[in-house]
């Protein structure tokens, strides 16, 4: 009687692997017509305001005023690239209309040719079935699944930085000039996308360069230089060329006036809070433990990537402690780095009786399902469908063409793409004050000599968040001075053209 070969371990391990794919990519497209709104807003609101002007650029039969005010909307600071939204601008026109959610689609596409890529580099030093664990923990983490579909660059730039570590793998293990061309070509594209990818990429090429070379004999190898210029060209172009004086003044502020904070203890422990909050400091210390534990050349790889990871907190120290979306690597890293745990554990289990071999099994099983579960839960239990039309009913009520103030939570991001105003100035908010202090660029000597310069020449002013001119009874005051233009449900407009008497 012949047996079924086709049911055996290593083919149940691809079917489940397959499985993790599909389940992985499906979650990040579960409520795909949800506006995007759920995970940083200003952020992915500025993409979208970026791809809507592309699409209305490239379509033939819209009027030129309405072209103008699509532009006008999208003219925002350019601090890297606008590759992608490009191309969901584009996609907008080859598809007959701007659906935003076509971003999304990229997005888990991206992310599943990241996870391609990630598996790639661990069944070079770990099991398969250590490797379908590890997975589970990049595809199905809440924080993963959220963050990773958001329309921004940043999930594109994880996916660049795996499949640039895979390459330069390839390239240490083969030291081909086919190779050596993806590697650097795939790490040139992480670090223009967003050129903080090169505090991953660079320690991360050094020391694999290392590993194969040593300290001295890579200075003779063409390859070595020819990975390092396409690595380095097209950042420095657009960067240090092209986008100068942007580039320069993001550094300036974000860099420069904040890097005083890593010398305080309150930023190690804020950072440590981000990662319980998002990961857990359990599969964080995994992680850690991993790289200790692997060997050979991996271990190289995996060191320039954790430097990479700690360099990058250290030149960014605030968004480290206050914007999720810079911890998204970490997401990568940490499930490359723990397979090497994992595979310790899978072949101690391996050893171990079949009741207990199945037990651990449910008990993994049951670990993915549930973060599946919570991330499908945290996206069902908000819904933000009213507010595109709520946020229209204020821009209505804002004349077109006028010069205005507004105070807002959101950098006027949402009133921006579904009101189409643009307000001339934002009012700092409480936690603008907070940063500008930190900077040490706060404080306002004469608030009503600011008020009068800041509001010089404009028309209105639109309290768009209740809480902070509350928490302004300075503001409050000098704000009742004028009359009321129009009041609705989430606005106020003070008229500055006609003061009270």
């Amino acid at each position: 009687m012949k047996t079924n070969t086709w049911i055996n371990r290593a083919n149940l391990e691809k079917f489940a692997i397959l499985l993790v794919f599909i389940l992985g990519t499906g979650i990040r497209l579960f409520q795909l017509q949800e506006p995007p709104l759920d995970f940083h807003l200003t952020r992915q609101l500025r993409s979208a305001l970026i791809a809507r002007a592309v699409y209305y650029q490239l379509k033939p039969d819209l009027s030129p005023q309405l072209v103008k005010q699509a532009t006008d909307t999208a003219n925002l600071e350019i601090y890297e690239p606008p590759v992608f939204e490009n191309i969901v601008g584009l996609t907008y026109y080859l598809a007959g209309g701007e659906h935003v959610w076509f971003a999304r689609i990229y997005l888990a596409i991206f992310w599943a040719i990241g996870g391609l890529a990630l598996l790639g580099l661990m069944k070079r030093y770990a099991s398969r079935l250590a490797g379908l664990i590890s997975l589970c923990f990049y595809f199905f983490l809440p924080f993963s699944v959220i963050a990773s579909r958001s329309f921004q660059p940043d999930p594109w730039m994880v996916m660049w930085i795996l499949v640039s570590a895979y390459a330069f793998t390839r390239w240490a293990e083969a030291k081909t000039w086919k190779w050596a061309v993806i590697a650097g070509l795939t790490g040139g594209l992480a670090c223009l996308i967003k050129a903080v990818a090169a505090c991953f990429i660079a320690p991360m090429a050094v020391l694999v360069v290392l590993s194969v070379f040593g300290t001295k004999n890579w200075v003779r190898s063409l390859q070595v230089w020819g990975m390092a210029a396409l690595v380095a060209l097209p950042a420095a172009v657009f960067y240090l060329a092209i986008n100068t004086q942007r580039s320069g003044d993001f550094m300036s502020f974000w860099t420069g006036s904040l890097i005083m904070m890593v010398l305080t203890s309150h930023f190690y422990a804020e950072w440590l809070a981000m990662i319980q909050s998002l990961f857990s400091l359990f599969p964080f210390l995994l992680g850690l433990l991993g790289l200790a534990l692997v060997k050979g050349r991996m271990r190289w790889l995996l060191s320039g990537l954790w430097t990479g990871y700690i360099l990058y907190g250290l030149i960014f120290p605030y968004q480290y402690t206050t914007h999720e979306y810079y911890q998204l690597p970490l997401v990568a890293l940490i499930s490359l780095s723990m397979v090497s745990v994992i595979d310790i554990f899978v072949e101690k289990v391996g050893q171990q009786p079949a009741f207990w071999r199945a037990a651990a099994a449910v008990m993994i099983v049951f670990a993915a399902f549930y973060s599946f579960y919570v991330a499908r839960s945290v996206m069902v239990a908000r819904s933000y469908n009213n507010e595109p039309a709520a946020w229209k009913r204020i821009g209505d009520a804002i004349p077109a063409g006028s010069h205005f103030v507004a105070i807002t939570s959101d950098y006027g991001m949402r009133l921006r793409y579904y009101g189409w105003r643009t307000m001339s100035a934002g009012w700092p908010t409480s936690s603008d004050e907070n940063l500008f202090t930190l900077a040490g660029r706060g404080g306002i000597d004469n608030y009503d000599t600011y008020f009068k310069s800041f509001t010089q020449g404009k028309d209105l002013f639109v309290v768009l968040a209740f809480n902070e001119l509350d928490n302004q009874p300075k503001l409050k005051e000098l704000l009742g001075h004028y009359s009321i233009y129009s009041r609705g449900d989430g606005y106020l407009i003070y008229d500055l053209k006609h003061p009270l008497n």
